[in-house]
């Protein structure tokens, strides 16, 4: 069997969702705990988004990792992208609002969880970006390739009027 582009996507994009589905599991412990211990509003919505990306990422993983994926993950992609965006934007503002500067000398467990929950939220949508750009590739190679066949043991379908070149003579010649 030969190897095609197709086929070596399907790492990448495996890899992809993996990494995004791991920066989702820490974005959600970290706005789990924020969520108990602090009364926060903004830190829900990424939460949120964290869970639901738990659920939908690991059928997506081994989709991904499956031969015949052709490019049907693309809508969850771009939803899940745009959904970490906004994500990263509240958190983003959450920081700034807690004054947690960068350069600040006493440097706070509060302010250290919130810019990791940041960072990670940031990274979930890098990674659901780049899986988007990948399943793109996946969807126009799948396309460019052909169908995939699910017998190709058999002939292809003969030619209208000409009888296959395995078949009996009296099969071949219309009776008059």
């Amino acid at each position: 069997m030969a190897w095609t582009s197709r086929d070596a996507l399907r790492p990448i994009l495996f890899v992809c969702r993996l990494f995004a589905w791991l920066s989702a599991v820490i974005v959600m412990g970290i706005t789990a705990w924020a969520v108990t211990k602090r009364d926060s509003y903004r830190v829900i919505y990424p939460l949120v988004i964290a869970a639901v990306t738990t659920a939908f990422y690991i059928p997506a993983m081994i989709v991904s990792a499956m031969k015949r994926n052709r490019g049907y993950l693309l809508p969850l992609d771009v939803v899940f992208s745009y959904l970490w965006l906004a994500a990263f934007i509240f958190l983003a503002q959450h920081v700034a609002e807690q004054s947690c500067r960068w350069f600040s000398f006493g440097v706070s467990s509060s302010c250290a969880r919130k810019r990791t929950a940041e960072a990670f939220s940031f990274l979930a949508f890098f990674w659901t970006l780049c899986a988007m750009v990948f399943e793109i590739f996946n969807f126009y190679y799948s396309g460019r390739e052909g169908p995939v066949t699910t017998h190709p043991e058999k002939h292809p379908r003969p030619e209208a009027g000409r009888a296959p070149l395995d078949a009996p003579a009296d099969t071949a010649q219309p009776a008059v």
